[in-house]
C-alpha cells in the first residue's frame, strides 16, 4: 500500500524534478527545516500508541525551534545589509528569446511556521484523545502495577505512583492501602508520652482531686466537732 502524502514531509510527496526546482518548492517544504529522513523513520514504526505521538511533538518542537532561529539569523542579516542572492528562495525560472531568467525571493518563514505550529496543535490533541481512552488507561495501569511489583512496593507507594501517571487508582489497590495504613502505629511524640499515657495520668489526677476534696470534708467537721466540744466545755465551768 502507498503511504504517498501520508506525511506532508515525505519524500513521496516529491514529483519529478522541474526547472527551478519546483517540485521541492510545490512540496511546501524545506530541506534545511525540515528532515524528512527522520519523519519517515518514526511514521514506519508500529502503532499509533502514545509514545509515537509523544516523539514526534518533540521533533516537531525540534522543527519549529530551528526555523524560528533560522528566521531570527535571517532577519538580523537583513538589518545589516548582508543578505546575498544565495540567502533568497529561487521562485521562478523563465526562459525566453533574452535567455533564462530567475526570480528569487526572501523565504516564506511565516508559512512554515504555521504548517509547524498547526501539526503541533494536532498532535498534541491527538496525544491527549489517546491519553484519555480506555485501553491506554488499562495498559498504563498494567504496566504501573507490574514495575510495583517487581521493585516490591508497598500498597502506599504504588497508588502514588499510579496518581504520578495520571491514573486514578483501581479500588482493589485502595483496600489494599487502609488495610496497610491500619496496621500502621502511629509515630512516638515528641515529648516521650502517648495519648494513652496522657490519659491515664488524667484519671489519676482527677482522683488525686477527689480524694483531696473528700479529705478537705472530712478535716472541717473534724474541727467542727473539736470547736463544739470546746464551747460545751466552757458553759460546764
Amino acid at each position: 500500500m502507498s503511504k504517498r502524502g501520508k506525511h506532508p514531509n515525505s519524500l513521496s510527496n516529491l514529483e519529478p524534478f522541474l526547472l527551478g526546482n519546483q517540485a521541492a518548492r510545490k512540496h511546501g517544504g524545506y530541506a534545511r527545516h525540515f528532515d524528512p529522513t527522520i519523519a519517515e523513520q518514526i511514521e514506519q514504526s508500529d502503532g499509533n500508541n502514545i509514545e509515537r505521538i509523544e516523539s514526534l511533538i518533540r521533533l516537531e518542537q525540534m522543527r519549529l525551534h530551528s526555523v524560528l532561529q533560522t528566521k531570527a539569523r535571517y532577519d538580523a542579516r537583513g538589518e545589516y545589509n548582508e543578505l546575498s542572492a544565495s540567502d533568497l528562495e529561487l521562485s521562478e525560472v523563465t526562459s525566453g528569446a533574452d535567455g533564462t531568467l530567475t526570480k528569487r525571493q526572501r523565504p516564506n518563514f511565516e508559512q512554515v511556521i504555521d504548517r509547524n505550529v498547526g501539526r503541533l496543535l494536532a498532535l498534541i490533541a491527538e496525544q491527549e484523545r489517546i491519553a484519555a481512552s480506555p485501553a491506554h488507561v488499562a495498559s498504563r495501569l498494567s504496566e504501573v502495577l507490574d514495575e510495583a511489583q517487581a521493585s516490591g512496593m508497598s500498597a502506599a507507594d504504588t497508588a502514588e505512583q499510579c496518581e504520578r501517571a495520571g491514573i486514578a487508582p483501581p479500588f482493589s489497590l485502595q483496600q489494599r492501602v487502609r488495610a496497610e495504613l491500619a496496621l500502621v502505629e502511629p509515630p512516638e511524640p515528641e515529648g516521650g508520652v502517648t495519648d494513652d499515657e496522657l490519659e491515664r495520668l488524667s484519671a489519676e489526677y482527677q482522683e488525686e482531686v477527689e480524694g483531696e476534696v473528700a479529705w478537705l470534708e472530712q478535716r472541717r467537721e473534724e474541727v467542727a466537732r473539736m470547736h463544739e466540744s470546746k464551747q460545751q466545755e466552757k458553759q460546764g465551768q
